[in-house]
């Protein structure tokens, strides 16, 4: 359970009805992700270095994945996740980074999970590194899980997050998020 706690934040964070949210006839969640205005909105390419999940991943999501200001004044943020996935494929990408501005040139201030498998299910599991950020902006309260940097180029309407750190496992994850659509709170 304390593995699926960040991934769960997160995504009851991007959503924000948490289990409140409109019920299709069949029990499904009646909230939708908001579209992009067409094609990708989003490119993510990862590498995770160690572990089971060791290899090189890419994805691209037609919806809008990428936020300023969601997950706080001033924040960047990532809620890509894709259901259906078995446990050996990756499905998910969380990310908040709580300064986008002090990260134009680089900060170590992030939170960053990345799933393999179906979200919440037995066979899901996740990496993470949490250099202490939340919800709320830097805490030096939060457990702090690997270490790592990442930089934001904020465009406005795009932009491109690089990252690269380790896990508390030294699993070492590295990627860009090329968001070619952004969604802005502020």
């Amino acid at each position: 359970m304390k593995q699926l706690l960040p991934a769960a934040i997160l995504a009851l964070a991007a959503c924000g009805k948490g289990d409140t949210a409109a019920k299709t006839a069949d029990g499904e969640s009646a909230v939708q992700v908001p579209q992009g205005s067409g094609g990708t909105a989003t490119t993510i390419h990862l590498v995770v270095e160690g572990g089971p999940h060791a290899g090189t991943y890419d994805a691209k999501s037609s919806d809008l994945t990428c936020t300023y200001g969601f997950a706080g004044k001033g924040s960047w943020g990532n809620q890509y996740s894709v259901m259906g996935k078995p446990a050996n494929e990756f499905s998910s990408l969380q990310l908040i980074v709580p300064d986008a501005k002090d990260a134009a040139d680089g900060t170590d201030k992030f939170l960053i999970t990345v799933g393999f498998g179906e979200l919440m299910k037995p066979s899901w599991s996740e990496h993470t590194i949490n250099t202490g950020a939340t919800l709320h902006g830097v805490s030096d309260d939060v457990k702090k899980e690997g270490t790592g940097t990442i930089t934001v180029e904020d465009k406005g309407k795009t932009g491109k997050v690089t990252f690269k750190g380790k896990t508390k496992d030294n699993v070492g994850l590295e990627g860009t998020i090329d968001c070619q659509q952004l969604m802005r709170g502020e």
